[in-house]
């Protein structure tokens, strides 16, 4: 994938490099090519990284503009490195339990695989089934699916959401917004294997961050390019599922064969030892049963 459009957004140390008056330029014609409102150019998290935010849908969401960049997927040497001294803990123990078995042999399987991301307008939260009900009338037919049901996404779902500029990520562009442009770090809760007490956090400040209104709010939860709530949702992507991924992912229309990405939240409170893994950037499942209760994080790609 090569990008040809603005060279300044290829990269972070690009975007950073533009300088201010270069960066509010492009900001600006985004906007008027996208057909958005320019809310706000400035930093979320790391103040040497100004970004543009956006109204989209009539004021309902918030984008950013995000550069792009290169990426290893799944766990990398310091994520493995974490997650083998959390599992020596648990087997001196005495407590390392299947779930954690499983967990080490496929991420041993997901890695090495090298990526570039494109810069894409990226929805500032997942959209989940509680905010889709919530703002039905608001959003139309977009994900409105079976039976009317606001909950299940409708298919195929690519076409509705393409009739309005959108679609899903996929996995490595996912895994881009989720780290925000990090590396070495296991979720976005930083580089410690999680609990079910920062899932709550995260979900709790998540909740009440949706919607545009609450700049301040979003600015204290969000990692570096401004995004709230990964791991919590499960985020479906575009991909097809399969085990090892693959060097040349691939679309399926299907949406129970495809690629989902955190989840932590969907299976609250927990009912075995397995669900906190939704919170780790480099897990992955098939989407299956869960696209009733499955999330989507809207991007639109940078002309």
């Amino acid at each position: 994938m090569v990008f040809v459009g603005y060279s300044e957004l290829s990269s972070i140390a690009a975007w950073i490099g533009a300088g201010e008056e270069r960066r509010r330029e492009i900001a600006e014609q985004v906007a008027l090519r996208q057909g958005l409102e320019l809310e706000s150019l400035a930093p979320f998290r790391r103040p040497d990284l100004p970004l543009a935010s956006y109204r989209a849908l009539e004021g309902l969401f918030r984008l950013v503009l995000v550069p792009g960049g290169q990426l290893e997927m799944g766990f990398g040497d310091l994520e493995m490195a974490m997650l083998h001294a959390a599992a020596d803990a648990q087997r001196q123990a005495g407590s390392l339990t299947e779930a954690w078995r499983s967990l080490l042999e496929t991420a041993s399987g997901a890695r090495g695989l090298s990526r570039v991301v494109p810069p894409l307008l990226v929805a500032q939260n997942a959209i989940g089934g509680f905010a889709v009900e919530h703002w039905r009338e608001e959003i139309g037919e977009l994900f409105v699916g079976e039976g009317g049901d606001p909950r299940s996404l409708p298919e195929p779902l690519d076409d509705g959401l393409g009739l309005f500029g959108y679609r899903v990520p996929w996995e490595h562009e996912w895994e881009w917004l989720a780290r925000g442009g990090r590396t070495g770090e296991l979720s976005a809760l930083g580089d410690s294997v999680p609990g079910e007490t920062e899932l709550h956090a995260l979900r709790a400040a998540a909740i009440r961050s949706e919607g545009p209104d609450d700049g301040d709010r979003h600015a204290s939860i969000s990692n570096d390019f401004g995004l709230v709530g990964f791991g919590v949702e499960a985020e479906l992507c575009r991909d097809a599922y399969v085990q090892p991924p693959s060097r040349t992912p691939s679309l399926t229309a299907a949406i129970e064969d495809r690629v989902v990405k955190g989840g932590a939240g969907a299976t609250s409170p927990w009912q075995s030892d397995g669900e906190w893994q939704g919170l780790l950037t480099g897990h992955r499942m098939r989407c299956g049963g869960l696209r009733f209760a499955i999330g989507v994080r809207l991007v639109r790609d940078v002309d």
